[in-house]
């Protein structure tokens, strides 16, 4: 059986110490504070610290994985494995997927670039699932496409406050000021692989209560992983997933948001969600 190194990047919200132990190999993101500081996510500075320096107004933005880094690690996993199947973040949230879909036709086989159109922990938990079909011997191709085809998310993502919005470039100066004047609160719908407005309510609370209502009324529920992901609101996120867990009866996962997703929608944000459970 043919020794398979199981690898995504930092939109898993996997930290350092996790990927280790769960034996997944992760390309740190580049991030950059006000076009001149660039740090490394996890690796020079934490979601805490981002988290902070966001509250103080600096303007952060994210970038691909560098493509040197990229190949210098394929390189080196492939020194001791026999091939790689990489995970990245989803194609329509990133352009990482096909440079790394691209840059793995040199590989003569051995990197199989997969496009699982997931993101944040979700994207994290399916790996396990994954790396418990590899142990069962399933090879890169056959998990591909299971991948593809066989599993997806949805999620509600909830910023609180429309200013980093704003300052990333996602939305107008203009409509930042309104939205936040007017008390409006946008629902961003994570599905397919990207993010689209769901939904704009006036307050919080009610945002909450859609979010909360969309996930549980899904079919099958045992069928899926259920989630809330937070950047800096874990006391409410726990609440939130008790109320959860006893409309749903099955664990409701509380982890949090690292800097990839949370670089774009501020701390104060929180997800609601759930994935396809992948199935050998």
């Amino acid at each position: 059986m043919k020794k398979i190194a199981l690898m995504t990047d930092s939109s898993a919200d996997i930290s350092v110490e996790d990927a280790e132990r769960k034996g997944l190999f992760v390309i740190r993101l580049p991030l950059t504070i006000n076009d001149e500081e660039e740090f490394i996510e996890e690796e020079t500075i934490t979601k805490k610290e981002l988290a902070q320096r966001m509250r103080n107004g600096d303007v952060i933005k994210t970038s691909q994985a560098v493509l040197g880094t990229l190949i210098s690690t394929w390189e080196k996993v492939l020194e001791e494995y026999d091939e790689i199947l990489y995970v990245p973040i989803s194609s329509g949230l990133s352009g990482s997927y096909e440079v790394a879909a691209t840059l793995s036709k040199n590989y003569n086989g051995r990197v199989t670039v997969v496009d699982a159109k997931f993101a944040c922990y979700p994207l994290q938990g399916m790996l396990e699932e994954v790396k418990l079909l590899i142990e069962k011997g399933y090879d890169c191709q056959t998990l591909k496409d299971k991948i593809e085809n066989e599993t997806y998310m949805w999620a509600a993502l909830l910023p609180k406050d429309l200013v980093y919005l704003k300052r990333g470039g996602r939305i107008s100066p203009a409509a930042a000021a309104l939205g936040n004047l007017l008390k409006i609160v946008p629902i961003l719908k994570v599905e397919n692989g990207s993010i689209t407005v769901h939904d704009k309510v006036r307050t919080f609370k009610k945002a909450i209560q859609i979010a909360m209502d969309v996930v549980c009324q899904i079919e099958n529920p045992d069928d899926f992983n259920f989630y809330i992901v937070e950047a800096e609101m874990e006391d409410e996120a726990k609440e939130y997933a008790k109320e959860m867990e006893a409309r749903l009866h099955r664990e409701v996962k509380v982890v949090p948001m690292y800097s990839t997703i949370m670089a774009h929608t501020g701390p104060d944000t929180i997800a609601f969600g759930y994935a396809k459970k992948l199935k050998g």
